[in-house]
């Protein structure tokens, strides 16, 4: 069988690591490399992260990725692997590793989920900027999972050697899930409640909410997290059995959560894609979302769900008021997403993405 070492310069894998969708989506990743025929390793646990901008951390960074480089070329020179591949290489977190073993050991290198922002070309981030772009001029095969990011690909990646692959997951676990609906319909979330770009979602969500209190909802929110009281703190206003902070739960048991609920909601503000919405929809639930970064990736208007401008409340409430007035709409979608996602967003789904271009790079 053929070997192939999959990299993950941002999040390397760690025992007990800390679950996340990048983890998620690295481990699927390597399943879909394995259905095509690869057996796949680890290729490094040296992780290229900065995310201050730190002109000296950088630096030292670079020198430590020179030196491991060094180290793996000289671990698989005498028997190389067939194939090299990078997950989620950007300005931040570049890949330092694969572009100088691939070409030492001449092996295909392939890069998936990149992304390439021309404005970080100048100022703290230029250096990883640099070796980012030198990544994906090195890359043999692109591939973005999003329109948003193979519109900045572009830039710097011939079309010949661009590709896409839609965003996916293992639906195996949802597709059984049937619902257990209420007298009242939840509203659920599912969400890491970490400072940042997450908890930006939580005002929007509680502005929208308060424009629907004329209807019988409850809304859950299935994850935790150090923002936990901040995100609590944008619905101090709602009577206290409205909205529910169930706290996490183990990754075997969010399919009985899904089916509790009614319908999914997540505005998505500058969410690279989100392996949540997938997996609601496998569960077949309607979304709510905003038409915002990689969000249309993942939920498809009309056909999976509603979705309304970024930052709107008012449009989010008026999806909100359409799904959860009209129980048949909400059941009829929630099918059609189920559809969706087992017909086109599945393990097997992306490794005949995949399989053409990496037949051709490494028969």
């Amino acid at each position: 069988m053929k070997r192939a070492l999959i990299y993950c310069p941002m999040n390397p894998p760690q025992p007990g690591a800390q679950p996340s969708g990048d983890r998620a989506m690295a481990g699927l990743l390597s399943r879909a490399l394995e259905a095509d025929g690869f057996a796949v390793e680890p290729a490094s646990a040296f992780r290229s992260y900065d995310g201050s901008g730190d002109g000296a951390a950088q630096a030292a960074i670079a020198a430590a990725g020179a030196a491991e480089a060094e180290r793996l070329i000289a671990q698989h020179r005498s028997a190389p692997p067939a194939l090299w591949v990078t997950y989620l290489s950007y300005y931040k977190s570049p890949d330092l590793l694969g572009p100088a073993v691939a070409a030492t050991l001449g092996i295909p290198y392939v890069i998936v989920e990149a992304s390439y922002a021309a404005k970080r070309a100048n100022g703290a981030f230029a250096a990883p900027h640099a070796a980012a772009k030198a990544a994906l001029e090195r890359a043999d095969a692109v591939f973005a999972m999003t329109a948003h990011d193979a519109a900045g690909l572009g830039a710097v990646v011939p079309p010949e050697r661009l590709h896409r692959l839609p965003p996916f997951i293992d639906a195996r676990p949802f597709a059984a899930v049937r619902r257990k609906a209420g007298l009242t319909p939840v509203i659920l979330s599912v969400a890491m409640l970490r400072p940042g770009k997450k908890l930006a979602n939580f005002p929007l969500i509680a502005a929208a909410l308060a424009r629907i209190a004329d209807l019988r909802w409850i809304y859950l929110v299935a994850g935790d997290g150090p923002g936990r009281a901040e995100a609590e703190a944008s619905f101090a206003s709602f009577p206290r059995d409205r909205v529910v902070f169930a706290g996490a739960f183990p990754a075997t048991a969010m399919p009985d959560v899904y089916g509790r609920a009614s319908l999914y909601l997540w505005p998505g503000l500058r969410e690279a894609y989100g392996l949540s919405y997938l997996e609601a929809q496998a569960s077949g639930l309607p979304v709510v979302a905003c038409a915002t970064h990689g969000v249309p990736a993942v939920v498809e208007q009309g056909r999976g769900g509603l979705l309304s401008e970024a930052g709107d409340p008012d449009g989010l409430a008026q999806s909100l008021r359409i799904l959860l007035a009209n129980p048949q709409t909400r059941e009829t979608m929630g099918e059609v997403a189920r559809e969706f996602v087992s017909a086109e967003r599945t393990v097997a789904q992306a490794a005949a993405h995949l399989r053409p271009v990496l037949a051709r790079l490494a028969p």
